[in-house]
């Protein structure tokens, strides 16, 4: 029996459309989808509002994005401001923008050179994050961090004004970061638990656990309450 192949679904200008299953969904202006969404590829380079839980192979947001649900796929790409009401999953996921999720994120490996916050765990093998702007996730397990200062240019101040309760200053909070290698740059947190752990310039941290080593560099701006061996 020969297998039907799915249709795209393409909104220029303003439109809306219900949900259902697609090859290629791309909105390129104003659209609105009003149901559960399932694709092989999903672009959305203008406002897009997804009423329901979103699950696609690949990702692709340039505009702004609202989906209310879960957001599901292989790779995530966001280079505009996404926010997801539910949980974000995916094999690789990567935030040039502004993202938020309510829930948890996780993936194989997660980088970001922008703004996040993210009101559950952020999960991942590998995590990059380089600060572009403020980031704040309940928090942060993996088997390798890496958190390093991306410089400011302003970007903080506006990322803070678009996410309502967002701290204006470009650093990561967090309650718990916990992974076999961490290092840590302008971050704030209760605990860092790690088995190689080095805290970098700008931290702020109430207790380090570690199991193999730990260093701290230099810097003055540094300061550790508690540090305790396994």
């Amino acid at each position: 029996m020969e297998q039907k192949s799915k249709k795209d679904l393409r909104i220029n200008g303003i439109g809306s459309s219900a949900g259902g299953h697609f090859d290629s969904v791309q909105i390129n202006g104003k659209g609105d989808i009003n149901g559960d969404l399932e694709c092989t590829d999903l672009e959305i380079n203008g406002l897009g509002f997804v009423r329901g839980n979103v699950k696609s192979n690949r990702t692709r947001i340039s505009g702004k994005s609202t989906i209310a649900g879960n957001l599901a796929g292989k790779e995530v790409i966001i280079d505009g401001m996404s926010e997801i009401t539910g949980g974000l999953s995916g094999d690789n996921i990567e935030n040039r923008g502004m993202l938020k999720v309510s829930k948890d994120c996780g993936s194989e490996t997660f980088t970001s050179h922008g703004g996040f916050t993210i009101g559950g765990l952020l999960n991942a093998g590998s995590i990059e994050i380089n600060i572009y702007g403020p980031c704040k996730a309940k928090e942060v397990g993996g088997e390798k961090i890496q958190i390093r200062d991306g410089g400011t240019f302003g970007i903080g101040k506006f990322i803070g004004s678009l996410f309502q309760g967002w701290p204006l200053k470009t650093i990561l909070t967090v309650d718990t970061i916990e992974g076999d290698d961490i290092y840590l740059e302008c971050t704030t947190a209760k605990i860092v638990r790690g088995g190689n752990v080095k805290i970098g310039k700008g931290c702020q941290i109430d207790l380090v656990e570690y199991k193999n080593t730990f260093q701290k560099d230099g810097f003055s701006d540094i300061r550790i309450n508690e540090t305790r061996k396994l």
